[in-house]
């Protein structure tokens, strides 16, 4: 600071109204001003050498001196702003005092000019009220007066006619070389036209004669300017071409220069072009024949000679349409418009019959491939031609385009809007490829499946009540019934010429002795039956729904679904359930008292079914359900129908191996039925060391069983089919044992057998089974111990849980029960197991 009383300038700048404080805040500049102070106390605390000194010799006195100097120069500025804010308020009362007065003055002078404008335009509108009539007489005047010169002239005219016989001015005019005046003569030679038939009466003859003049004279002149306008087409002089098209289209809207201009278009009056058009053939390649007749090829064919005269039509109408804009201008869309229907009647549509009419001598599939192909083909040139006119810019109310689109529709409509003339044929073709893939199948295994065995047994499981018939009442039966009937008569057909040839082959086999034991024989021929085959009859019905999809989008929905249900008429009725019936044969014929093993083979066909129905059921998922979103209705039944079909055909599976399971029940019966008494009372110690026969055919089935269904039968399948074989084993060794006689050394053999056959259970690994032939093991050691120890053998291990009738009668089995030693150590307490 300067002195003790004064600020320092730099806070006085700060307390200024120009730059009061600098930008800090209050407590900011109380601090900037307190440091300062703070600052040079530090330095006269630094210069002692006891640091807690400094509180004690801090002076107060210099920050209350310079805070009092502060608050007397705020208090300074405060009142300075208080006077200069008095005086500014009063200036500004009086400029708003002076405003006001200025506004009202202004107010009065605004009323009256708006009054005087008002005055103004009422007078105003009464000279437009005077003047408008007049205006228009003036230009009704104006317009009589110019018709009344050219009535004058047109009547000068027609004296020339009726005097001369012609005009020499119009023919003047017409040998200017000024279109303008071309166009005059034409003008005059039209109200020509128009006054004379008027005028014409047969009571003064002349008047038609004069009629007569004038139009051969209006002939000539248009014919002569037509052959001018050909010239310059020849001669590619727009200019000309153009003057004589507006000349023209003065005259009589241009109809015939329009005509003209497309009747003489090279592309119709080529000779080489009108003989192709002409012709009532079509030669096909060999290569695209078969591609076309080829139900497992899925692309789409295109005809070569359609392909080159669309390409040759696309390019013509290109270079033409700019051709025609330059010339005939605001008629332009029109002449395109009729060129483009010429070309669609003369050229496009009289090829694609001939090319329909040939696919259709060949197959359906020919000709439905054929249409889709055309109108494919078609509507990518017809795109083609829409995007062109966008761009040339000459199609601004889309005329040109909804032509073209018009006539695409109007070439496919006779086709595609009459269900006899597309789609009886789509679904006649798919029906072919059906049967034609599943009849050899079908009539190889004629025989197994002429008595419709498996069906029938499951009509008698609906008619009882074992299957819920409920599941399947919403299908709809006669539809599904009138499919397959057209399945079987076309496949009986095919049968007929086989008849003979299987009527010798059965006499021929009768020769075989009947009594000979022998492997049984069943030939699976996957080339007929399998998940190949399959595929390529979904692929041909996706095909076709997708021709449908395309083709007959109104239809669509309805068609799919007629179509699933042919699929399902031609993959799982004659396809899928003729496998099923010869499985199912395959089981009935088997006469266990004749055959060493049953072979199982036939359990490929399940297989392969069950692959068939998960493909099915994917497809008709992922191909199917998701093009019909739009018809909830539909594709409810679709669902429901094929749920329903799969359903039916998994229960007719289940029949199938209820049936196996049967008959290796049968077969183990019938092996356990060699079973001799006094197999289990040997009289000699060397049958000690050989198994029983049933016991060693009955392993061997086993062992063969388990190896032909792993083949066959997966995951929980196989264990659910081995559980039940073995479950019924068991069962019936149970019995079986407790029906002999058994002595000690019998007991070992039973003891073996039974090994034998856990032997073989073992490599089945089902800890089900291993626990139940445990139990028979342990059932047969009742046969061995000593009598003494019986009864702590039947509380122990799995003896536990066997019932005690089981116990009695296997014990009661024991050769030496009715002994004496055994009466006295056992029987008494043997009582409790009665």
């Amino acid at each position: 600071m300067n002195s003790l009383y004064e600020l320092d300038p730099k806070w006085r700048n700060l307390l200024s109204v120009n730059n009061f404080l600098g930008g800090l805040t209050v407590n900011e500049f109380v601090e900037e001003l307190s440091k300062d102070q703070t600052l040079k106390g530090a330095e006269e605390s630094s210069l002692s050498s006891h640091s807690e000194d400094i509180w004690k010799k801090l002076d107060p006195k210099p920050y209350i001196r310079t805070f009092e100097s502060t608050l007397k120069e705020l208090n300074s500025l405060k009142n300075d702003s208080l006077g200069k804010e008095s005086v500014l308020y009063s200036e500004v009362n009086i400029q708003e005092l002076n405003h006001s007065k200025n506004t009202i003055h202004l107010f009065n002078k605004l009323k009256s000019t708006i009054s005087k404008y008002d005055d103004l335009d009422n007078k105003l509108s009464n000279v437009i009220q005077v003047l408008s009539p007049l205006g228009e007489k003036v230009e009704n005047s104006i317009k009589q007066k110019k018709n009344y010169i050219k009535s004058i002239e047109l009547i000068a005219q027609y004296n020339e006619f009726d005097t001369k016989g012609k005009s020499d001015h119009l023919n003047e005019l017409l040998n200017s070389r000024n279109w303008q005046l071309h166009l005059q003569a034409v003008i005059i030679v039209k109200n020509l036209l128009i006054l004379s038939r008027k005028v014409e009466t047969s009571s003064i003859p002349k008047t038609s004669e004069t009629t007569k003049l004038i139009e051969k004279y209006s002939e000539s002149m248009e014919n002569n300017l037509l052959e001018d306008f050909n010239n310059a087409y020849r001669e590619n002089n727009f200019e000309q071409l153009n003057e004589i098209a507006l000349v023209l289209e003065h005259f009589n809207g241009g109809v015939n220069v329009i005509q003209s201009f497309i009747n003489q278009h090279s592309f119709f009056i080529d000779t080489s072009q009108i003989e192709d058009d002409d012709s009532n053939q079509v030669n096909l390649e060999e290569s695209f024949k078969r591609r076309l007749l080829d139900p497992d090829f899925h692309g789409v064919n295109f005809e070569k000679s359609l392909v080159s005269l669309l390409e040759n039509i696309e390019t013509v109408i290109k270079n033409e349409s700019k051709i025609v804009k330059r010339v005939f201008d605001e008629s332009a869309p029109h002449v395109i418009q009729l060129f483009i229907q010429r070309i669609f009647v003369q050229k496009i549509d009289s090829k694609i019959d001939l090319l329909l009419n040939t696919s259709f001598s060949l197959s359906d599939l020919a000709f439905v491939r054929m249409l889709h192909a055309l109108y494919t083909l078609v509507g990518q040139f017809v795109k083609d031609l829409v995007e062109f006119f966008k761009l040339l810019e000459i199609d601004q109310n889309n005329v040109i385009s909804a032509t073209i689109e018009q006539c695409y529709s109007d070439l496919f409509s006779k086709y595609l809007y009459d269900r006899s003339k597309y789609f009886d044929i789509e679904r006649r073709s798919l029906e072919s490829i059906l049967i034609e893939k599943t009849s050899t199948f079908n009539i190889s295994h004629e025989k197994e499946t002429r008595d419709r065995s498996l069906n029938n047994k499951f009509n008698n499981k609906l008619e009882t009540g074992v299957v819920d018939n409920n599941e399947f009442g919403s299908i709809s039966k006669s539809k599904l019934s009138q499919i397959n009937n057209f399945f079987k008569t076309h496949l009986d057909k095919e049968r007929l010429p086989l008849t003979l040839a299987n009527a010798t082959r059965e006499v021929h086999n009768m020769g075989a002795t009947e009594g000979e034991l022998t492997q049984q024989e069943v030939i699976v021929d996957e080339k007929e039956f399998n998940i190949a085959s399959a595929d390529l009859m979904l692929k041909c019905a996706v095909e076709s729904v997708a021709r449908v999809m395309e083709l007959t989008p109104s239809n669509s929905s309805s068609y799919s679904y007629e179509l699933l249900e042919l699929l399902h008429a031609g993959i799982i009725s004659s396809y899928v359930e003729t496998s099923l019936e010869i499985s199912y044969y395959n089981i009935l014929k088997v006469d266990v008292s004749k055959v060493l093993d049953i072979n199982v083979s036939f359990l490929k066909y399940l297989t392969i079914s069950t692959d068939i129905l998960s493909l099915l059921s994917a497809t008709i998922k992922a191909v199917f359900l998701p093009l019909l979103t739009n018809s909830p209705d539909i594709k409810k039944k679709i669902i429901e129908v094929t749920n329903n079909q799969i359903t039916r055909c998994e229960l007719l599976i289940n029949t199938v191996v209820d049936e196996l399971t049967h008959l290796y029940s049968s077969k183990f019966s019938e092996c356990l039925s060699k079973q001799k008494k006094k197999d289990f009372v040997p009289k000699s110690q060397d049958l000690l060391d050989q198994d029983t026969l049933p016991a060693i055919e009955i392993a061997n089935i086993l062992a063969s069983l388990h190896s032909q269904v792993s083949i066959y039968f997966r995951s929980n399948n196989l264990t659910n089919f081995l559980t039940t074989i073995g479950d019924i084993l068991y069962n019936k060794l149970l019995t079986h044992y407790g029906k002999f006689q058994v002595s000690s050394t019998g007991g070992i053999i039973v003891t073996k057998d039974i090994i034998g056959y856990q032997n073989v259970v073992e490599e089945w690994e089902i800890p089900e089974l291993l626990e139940k032939f445990a139990t028979l093991r342990e059932l047969a050691n009742l046969f061995t111990v000593q009598p003494e120890l019986l009864d702590s053998l039947t509380k122990e291990g799995h003896l536990i849980d066997v019932h005690r009738n089981v116990i009695s009668s296997y014990i009661s089995n024991r050769e030496d029960f009715n002994h004496e030693k055994f009466i006295s150590g056992v029987k008494l307490n043997f009582k409790h197991y009665a």
